[in-house]
């Protein structure tokens, strides 16, 4: 195998760890009820632990491929486990409000513009903490919309999930104020 193939075939393997990591933590991981806070500090723990094993155990990989691409996918593992081995469906309904954020108008990071969010509120600040499964992508599908059913299953490792989700009208005619 020549050397520009082999460069070739570990950077393709790179994109495709770096792809991976990414489709595993937008898919999976913001669909778990778990704060933003503790993802950061077991993340953190798992780098220490990596750095440490690391050293001593001298892997045949480079840093980079360990620390960007290996070390990710065990935590983006963890939770696709947690996710895959849920158990005990149940729905939740909620009425919800728009989060308020800035935007950027005619004076750019000064402006002071208000506008709506992809991220809801929850009525009685229900999941208040859990920042990640109120956040959504596409703003389409909750336009106009004021109930939202998650389809929420008890994890593997006790972080519950959400499965699917769905925004419905709401026929009441109930203000919700947050």
């Amino acid at each position: 195998m020549s050397p520009h193939y082999r460069a070739f075939l570990s950077d393709l393997v790179k994109v495709f760890g770096f792809i991976l990591n990414a489709f595993l933590f937008f898919r999976i991981i913001t669909y778990t009820f778990v704060t933003v806070k503790t993802l950061l500090i077991s993340f953190i723990f798992l780098v220490l632990f990596g750095a440490l094993s690391y050293r001593f155990l001298k892997l045949k990989v480079t840093k980079q491929v360990f620390f960007l691409i290996l070390l990710p996918l065990l935590f983006n593992c963890f939770f696709l486990v947690n996710y895959v081995f849920s158990k005990r469906p149940q729905q939740e309904t909620y009425r919800y409000a728009y989060g308020i954020t800035d935007i950027q108008g005619s004076r750019g990071r000064y402006s002071t513009q208000k506008g709506r969010s992809t991220t809801i509120n929850l009525e009685r600040g229900i999941y208040k903490e859990f920042y990640l499964p109120r956040m959504f992508f596409d703003y389409e599908k909750m336009k106009d919309k004021k109930l939202i059913t998650y389809d929420i299953e008890d994890g593997l490792f006790g972080f519950r999930v959400v499965k699917d989700y769905k925004f419905s009208e709401d026929k009441t005619n109930y203000i919700f104020q947050y």
